[in-house]
């Protein structure tokens, strides 16, 4: 396994020689053992057996072994330095069972030392990422506060401000913009922009993909621009990934598809080399919008295939529902309206249940859309409506007049 790989480098610096030969010889004996074949078992069983699973049954067990032989041997810096590396490369590779494991490991053992307190916050806050990625908004908010709690009793202003970041996201994930901004404005209160230049920018970042939401091209493109100053100067990857793809977005909001696809290239390509999956997978999604819009439609299904098979690996629930979206609008031009329909059904359900405003808006839009082609003019004016009365929540005076227009013409 390519993760484990990676683990076991950084493992050898934290182990001496002998300890790091003891564990790869246990590791070797614990493969062994599950090897062997056992002789007298009927042909059900045999099959049960052979069925084929995912990686991740296998990663989640050697990370398993991995922290027991490790509390043996190592102090306890050591070892929560170790657990930090491997939460955080858990999350970094979509192995999200086993970095939620482990960040809870972390505060458990942390908070029982009291010189660790920070650790727990960290901890708490990472596991409060990863819930907002699943679009768990109760746990998230629940590890986000926690953690600011923290921070402020320590006067860990950087962590504050980390944690303003998440809400803010959380808020912008769900549609609430105005709380969102509130959030990013009170986190960039916390900080000094010339020593705290990271977080900083990964704020302004975030205020870049609200204007682009309101459509304000120029401040929103400002915003990215800054950010890829300050992270091309940390060569952070993952965050120039993410950065990329919101410039993806601006250009396709727009109506610049080239420049849109050369952006998601290369979101994709920084996405590869820091191997994050996430950036990955919007920027698959987006490339299966661009091409329904260039009406390429095989290829369209063909990239949101493989950003569905990303999203379910990283259970990232507002991209599937995003993805069932873009689905639906590709069956919609195909002339295929059943299958339309169930798509556009999927998106709404899963964006009900994740409470997110502009996801439900631009589905409500495109079924309204649908059922104007179908010719049922009552369903499509109510979910036009629909979409209608959130875009004006949202004050997307664009997509208002769009809506509007629509609404008129299916009368």
């Amino acid at each position: 396994m390519k993760n484990v790989d990676v683990i076991e480098k950084v493992l050898s610096e934290y182990l001496d020689r002998k300890s790091f030969d003891e564990y790869r010889k246990l590791l070797s004996e614990d493969k062994q053992t599950r090897r062997k074949r056992v002789s007298s078992i009927n042909s059900a069983s045999s099959k049960q057996l052979k069925q084929k699973l995912s990686l991740t049954s296998e990663y989640n067990s050697y990370i398993e072994f991995l922290i027991t032989f490790a509390k043996r041997k190592l102090t306890d810096l050591k070892f929560v330095e170790l657990l930090l590396f491997l939460g955080e490369i858990s999350t970094k590779k979509g192995e999200l069972d086993s970095a939620i494991s482990l960040f809870k490991n972390l505060i458990s053992f942390a908070k029982k030392k009291s010189k660790f307190i920070n650790v727990a916050a960290y901890s708490m806050m990472a596991l409060g990422e990863i819930y907002s990625r699943q679009a768990d908004w109760t746990n998230s908010r629940n590890f986000i506060r926690k953690a600011k709690k923290i921070f402020q009793e320590q006067n860990e202003y950087e962590g504050m401000a980390k944690c303003e970041n998440l809400l803010g996201t959380i808020y912008g994930d769900k549609g609430d913009l105005k709380n969102a901004q509130k959030h990013f404005e009170f986190g960039l209160g916390f900080l000094n922009p010339q020593k705290d230049k990271v977080i900083y920018g990964m704020l302004e970042v975030n205020l870049g993909i609200l204007n682009n939401i309101l459509q304000n091209y120029d401040e929103a493109y400002n915003y990215y621009q800054r950010g890829l100053i300050i992270f091309e100067k940390e060569n952070n990857l993952r965050i120039l990934a993410e950065i990329t793809g919101n410039i993806g977005v601006l250009h396709l909001h727009k109506g610049e598809y080239n420049l849109a696809l050369k952006s998601f290239d290369k979101s994709f390509k920084f996405a590869q080399k820091a191997d994050v999956l996430n950036p990955m997978c919007v920027a698959l999604l987006n490339k299966a919008l661009i091409y329904t819009k260039l009406k390429d439609y095989p290829l369209a299904n063909v990239f949101a295939d493989k950003a569905m098979e990303i999203a379910y690996k990283i259970n990232d629930r507002l991209s599937i529902a995003d993805i069932y979206k873009i689905k639906g609008i590709i069956e919609r031009y195909l002339g295929n309206y059943a299958l339309a329909e169930n798509h556009f059904q999927t998106s709404i359900r899963i964006n009900t249940e994740l409470e997110n405003s502009l996801n439900l808006a631009e589905t409500n839009y495109e079924i309204g859309l649908l059922y104007k082609d179908m010719r049922k003019p009552k369903e499509a004016r109510k979910h036009l409506n629909s979409a209608l009365t959130k875009f004006k929540q949202l004050n997307m005076n664009e997509m208002v007049k769009k809506v509007t227009n629509d609404i008129f013409k299916s009368k």
